[in-house]
């Protein structure tokens, strides 16, 4: 099924039409063994592709983030992981090697130039991409919006009694993962309740040290992004854990912390998990630049791209239960 989708900026203009900007065309892919949405200009591509995963919502990507980039020249693989027919109900235990259907996919697509690919994460999606990163070679540069320097446990369809479970497997057996800590009850009325809770599971030490992802095993640049008053986990903390690992490992790529004081989880302010909503715009536009150049940098290839104003607006406020 192929449709073609309108550029975002100018849906968001009204339908105003900017010369250059290029549409992008959305194809969802069956019978590959994944389950995915290819966003693609309809003509010539010249930058590498990219890997797009999105967070605990489950589901396919939203796509209007996906159809950004792909006006912007990158053909985009939104890949759902769960809550989709054939994957698993819940996240927990999803198995690493499921991706590696979709990376071979991009390897051997004639709509994907061969270079290596990028990956871009939000929040949980930026866990994974960073833990699948850590352990694929082919991935040069990834995108954690929100992220987490720690692997967690899974999110069960019922949160009680504990059932603890790693979010992510491998060959069978689970990633290690922090466990949460149900030992104190969340206040009501907090909005920092939440993100109090992983604090508190962060003070375990032997389970974070083995459930670290090991970032300085990723083989391109780094570009993190994370509001100073994220409601869901400390995700400044956790960014900040993965740039001085990076440091002491001596990594010899380039790495980069953006943090915006005034925005929330979800750096956007169409869908508010703290910060204000001028801050949480303020990141969402500047946001979009920023990737931007990165993803040129990761390429190596510079040319006129759409205009950033137009930034994703719906595409990172699909947070759905919590947002991670």
């Amino acid at each position: 099924m192929k449709k073609t989708i309108l550029p975002l900026l100018a849906a968001l203009l009204g339908g105003s039409a900017l010369s250059g900007y290029a549409q992008a065309v959305r194809t969802d892919l069956k019978g590959e063994g994944f389950v995915a949405d290819f966003y693609c200009q309809a003509g010539p591509v010249t930058k590498p592709g990219l890997l797009f995963l999105g967070g605990s919502e489950g589901g396919r990507p939203d796509m209007h983030l996906p159809q950004f980039f792909a006006e912007n020249g990158y053909p985009v693989l939104a890949v759902a992981y769960f809550k989709e027919q054939g994957l698993p109900e819940t996240l927990q235990l999803v198995p690493l090697e499921y991706f590696d259907k979709a990376l071979a996919w991009m390897a051997r697509s004639d709509r994907v130039p061969h270079g290596g690919i990028a990956v871009f994460g939000l929040s949980k999606g930026a866990e994974l991409a960073l833990l699948l990163a850590s352990r694929k070679p082919e991935i040069k540069g990834v995108i954690a919006l929100a992220p987490s320097s720690v692997v967690w446990d899974g999110m069960p369809k019922q949160w009680w009694p504990p059932d603890p479970k790693s979010s992510w497997s491998c060959g069978g057996k689970p990633v290690p993962f922090v466990p949460y800590d149900f030992s104190q009850v969340m206040a009501q009325g907090d909005p920092f309740a939440i993100r109090k809770f992983y604090e508190k599971a962060l003070q375990q030490q032997v389970a974070v040290e083995q459930a670290t992802i090991a970032v300085e095993a990723i083989n391109g640049p780094l570009l993190l992004a994370s509001g100073h008053d994220d409601q869901m986990w400390p995700s400044e903390a956790m960014a900040g854990a993965i740039c001085a690992r990076l440091k002491a490992k001596g990594f010899k790529h380039h790495y980069e912390q953006l943090k915006y004081a005034d925005a929330g989880h979800t750096l956007t302010e169409y869908y508010m998990m703290g910060g204000t909503r001028e801050g949480n715009q303020r990141a969402r536009l500047d946001l979009a630049t920023r990737m931007l150049a990165f993803l040129d940098e990761v390429s190596g290839k510079r040319v006129p791209r759409a205009d950033a104003s137009a930034a994703p607006s719906a595409a990172q406020t699909k947070a759905g239960s919590g947002g991670r």
